[in-house]
């Protein structure tokens, strides 16, 4: 496995659900689609800042072991997670409270009970509403996010990525056995541009933050509240242009002849 990615999967990487804690010291979750559960990769929720600032959060977590990983699905959010998420953006834009979510997913759950559950539809569902959202919206990549399932977090006013965090349309695997083995995972990675870095350069990414440091979370925490601040100037009219114009700029990049 190339070491990038073997970072980036480790057991002990910063995970959503204690960013989360840390951030919200007040915190009250949301459990469960009401017609199929719970989705265990998924926090869901509001609370507030130490700073009294509310906010809606949506973390994705893979798990640390064995048994973690495999009750979380590896983070591959399924339809009750999305549906979860849905309801509580829905929550947040009545009641004016910003969204973060924070990502380290492979995609989408891709297995035939979620597509027999309209996969496609609650993932469609959901990028719509951010994309749509009144209120500002945050996303921050601790670790992986690909496809359209990790787009449906990201569809944000601000990005923030971790520096060896990766986004991309398909994981690195995906990208290597598209192309029949004519890349290896490691040269897949450097093909497209889903390194923070590259997203950075081309305007889609707005911070990025050094995995390193001593106390990362406090790093973390002062990124996402100066990027609220900021985008609290936006009227509702403006946040939704922003946001579509920040990922328009980006396809722009790659037009379709």
């Amino acid at each position: 496995m190339d070491d990038r990615l073997r970072r980036l999967r480790a057991a002990d990487r910063l995970r959503a659900p204690q960013v989360i804690e840390a951030l919200l010291p007040t915190f009250v979750a949301q459990h469960g689609d009401r017609l199929l559960g719970d989705d265990a990769a998924l926090t869901a929720g509001f609370g507030r800042t130490a700073e009294n600032l509310g906010l809606a959060v949506l973390g994705i977590d893979r798990g640390t072991d064995v048994a973690s990983r495999r009750q979380k699905n590896g983070g591959a959010v399924t339809v009750p997670g999305y549906r979860t998420a849905l309801r509580v953006v829905q929550h947040a834009a009545k009641f004016q409270l910003p969204v973060v979510s924070f990502i380290n997913m492979p995609g989408a759950d891709a297995s035939p009970i979620s597509e027999r559950f309209n996969q496609s539809q609650a993932i469609a569902d959901l990028i719509a509403a951010m994309g749509q959202l009144t209120v500002p919206n945050v996303a921050v990549f601790l670790g992986e996010g690909h496809s359209g399932g990790a787009l449906a977090f990201a569809n944000a006013n601000r990005l923030i990525m971790l520096d060896d965090s990766l986004f991309n349309v398909a994981s690195p695997e995906a990208v290597a056995a598209i192309l029949h083995g004519q890349q290896t995972v490691s040269e897949a990675i450097d093909l497209l541009p889903m390194t923070a870095a590259d997203l950075q350069q081309r305007g889609l990414v707005d911070t990025i933050i050094d995995h390193r440091q001593a106390n990362l979370v406090a790093a973390i925490k002062q990124r996402i509240v100066t990027a609220v601040s900021d985008l609290q100037s936006l009227s509702p009219v403006e946040l939704i242009a922003q946001r579509e114009a920040k990922f328009q700029a980006f396809l722009a990049q790659w037009p379709i002849n």
